[in-house]
């Protein structure tokens, strides 16, 4: 079956220049270090052995911060080699992790992954989150390299997809060293898909951020002094979103300014999107204060979400108004922003429900309801005040994910 998973890649492969050179147009980063991508002519410019991890793009790369820090200090004798699958992805680890080696995911072609491998020779990787690529695991075994899926997330939705092939997923699985699961839900999926290894619940590494000072720094130069109405942040809106935003807010909601931070491949579209409506805006990459007019600020920077988190009043999550799943609350409620998202959670299914259930985060059914609450909140102190108390006891409840990663890496007695 991995030989015809495989011919079917390489029937495809011709194809992937077109895509990455139609990305481009967006993000002319998509124009760079195609041989990682394809797996020619790599070089390991570190003499130091390699412990690898796997983190696809933005919101992964933030995430492993704690763990990094971690394997540092742990490890200090070994290299960490950080792999990507998206530009925005490398461009934020680059910023975030200095000694880091970087480098792109080879796609899942036997010759590119071999290459791969025979080049890193990484002593144990770890994948993020459920990446699952049938050679990449398969050659990992192969070359007797302990892989591990760890933050591992498999919703009920994307659950019923794998179960329908479950015969060619579970050999693959079962190539794994282990999956360690962020609930108990995860875990009993892949106990389904026939996944027979090693198998626990860490929780999400998600809830072990580190934020940067400089991100406060940041947050109090864009507020500046005079700054006196309420800041509502939309995290990771998604194609779509920002019209219904944008639609509901100018008429009743004027008090408020809007956040919309995005990925550099859609800043033109939604800065034209604002254009349209004859909204005041600024942008962030003015490098200016808040003005009193101003409406939305247009988030059109890269790894400043934390900065845009901390100067807001409350958070509404991306993703969540239409059925695309939503998008990570963790960010911001570590941050002590109470937040709000709509019917569609389904990718955080857990941690929503929890954080419902503990009383830092609300749901409602559309956007107009979502306005309607935040006019409310913002006006009634004590039950605000409640919920950003909240978020701080829904945090700390469930940090530890990234030592859980640490402990089980210590079976394999790296040296130090």
């Amino acid at each position: 079956m991995r030989f015809i998973y495989s011919i079917l890649i390489y029937i495809i492969a011709p194809f992937i220049p077109l895509y990455l050179i139609k990305r481009a147009k967006k993000n002319p980063d998509y124009k760079l270090f195609w041989n990682e991508r394809f797996g020619f002519n790599l070089q390991n410019k570190t003499n130091r052995p390699i412990i690898w991890i796997h983190a696809v793009s933005v919101g992964e790369t933030r995430a492993v911060a704690k763990l990094i820090e971690l394997l540092e200090l742990q490890y200090p004798n070994y290299q960490i080699m950080l792999t990507q699958m998206t530009p925005t992805g490398r461009n934020t680890a680059k910023a975030l992790y200095p000694n880091t080696y970087l480098h792109y995911l080879p796609y899942d072609m036997p010759h590119a992954v071999i290459n791969f491998y025979k080049t890193f020779k990484p002593a144990i990787g770890l994948i993020m989150e459920t990446e699952i690529w049938p050679n990449l695991i398969y050659y990992a075994r192969k070359f007797q390299i302990p892989l591990f899926l760890v933050n591992a997330r498999l919703s009920d939705r994307s659950f019923s997809s794998y179960y329908k092939a479950r015969f060619m997923i579970r050999p693959v699985l079962n190539n794994l060293a282990g999956i360690l699961c962020q609930d108990t839900n995860t875990s009993n999926n892949f106990k389904q898909l026939g996944y027979s290894g090693k198998l626990d619940i860490m929780g999400s590494i998600k809830f072990d951020l580190t934020v940067d000072k400089s991100n406060y720094a940041l947050a109090d130069f864009l507020k500046g002094t005079n700054f006196t109405r309420k800041i509502i942040a939309f995290g990771s809106t998604r194609d779509g979103e920002e019209q219904l935003i944008l639609d509901a807010m100018p008429h009743q909601f004027e008090h408020l300014l809007l956040i919309i931070p995005r990925h550099p491949e859609r800043f033109y579209e939604v800065e034209q999107t604002l254009i349209n409506r004859n909204l005041k805006y600024q942008k962030r990459s003015a490098n200016e204060a808040l003005k009193p007019d101003t409406q939305v600020l247009l988030g059109d920077s890269l790894g400043e979400i934390f900065a845009y988190y901390i100067m807001s009043d409350m958070v509404v999550m991306g993703g969540s108004f239409e059925s695309l799943g939503g998008q990570n609350l963790i960010e911001p409620l570590y941050l002590h922003k109470p937040v709000i998202f709509g019917p569609s959670m389904y990718n955080f299914m857990q941690i929503s429900k929890d954080a419902l259930n503990m009383e830092c985060a609300l749901q409602v059914n559309n956007i107009s309801e979502c306005f309607i609450l935040l006019n409310k909140l913002l006006k009634e102190s004590t039950e605000y005040q409640k919920l950003s108390e909240n978020c701080s006891t829904f945090i700390s409840r469930y940090q530890g994910a990234s030592q859980i990663i640490i402990d089980h890496i210590e079976a394999y007695q790296l040296y130090k």
